[in-house]
């Protein structure tokens, strides 16, 4: 009878245990909302990264379309920029390498190092480094964009004054961007630029394709 007696009390304790540790369990598993700066910092190491840039720049009702094809292993980067005014189109190729920028130049047929050249788009460790250091930037929200939770922001960006105001939407996965409208005011000119970054991949890109020869 003791022998059953202690058996049964023994099953007791651990029935009445396992609710308190079922909490304990659940209670671990808190998730800490992450900061600004941990989602940015995500793609502030990305050595390897593979996007399309769509944007529609709206000047007093008339729609200029860009789309760019971006190559980030660094520190090389591609941009491959077509630009659509009408129904004229035109392809811009920039390779970024260490010593200098190289512009594609179609009378030639070959890359051309160009001083004065100036990339469309920063490399993420650089987007990162302005968003950061930027005193104008102010946490909006959180929106999910295609199913992806996305953490909202707005600044003026620092090389374009205050006559600019851009909200951008920040992938919390990666810490890269999803969307971004800028709306900027030039005496009586009124610029809207809408831009959507899609098709990201992560996968390792050959050197040769940052060749300039």
């Amino acid at each position: 009878m003791n022998e059953h007696l202690v058996i049964l009390v023994t099953l007791t304790t651990i029935t009445s245990a396992l609710p308190l540790m079922s909490g304990c369990t659940e209670q671990d598993k808190t998730i800490t909302p992450e900061t600004l700066q941990t989602i940015l910092e995500k793609a502030a190491v990305l050595e390897s990264v593979t996007y399309d840039i769509h944007t529609e720049l709206l000047v007093n009702g008339e729609v200029h379309q860009t789309t760019t094809r971006i190559w980030q292993q660094l520190p090389y980067l591609k941009e491959e920029e077509n630009r659509t005014a009408g129904n004229i189109t035109t392809t811009q190729q920039i390779i970024q390498r260490p010593d200098g920028l190289y512009v594609y130049d179609d009378v030639v047929q070959s890359y051309q190092l160009n001083p004065q050249a100036i990339l469309p788009y920063h490399s993420t460790v650089d987007l990162v480094a302005d968003l950061l250091n930027n005193q104008t930037l102010t946490i909006i929200g959180t929106e999910e964009l295609n199913g992806k939770p996305t953490t909202v922001i707005q600044y003026s960006p620092l090389h374009m004054g205050n006559t600019t105001t851009r909200k951008l939407w920040v992938w919390n996965e990666k810490g890269v961007p999803l969307k971004a409208v800028s709306l900027t005011q030039n005496n009586e000119i009124t610029e809207t630029t809408t831009a959507t970054y899609s098709n990201y991949t992560f996968e390792h890109i050959p050197e040769s394709l940052f060749s300039v020869e």
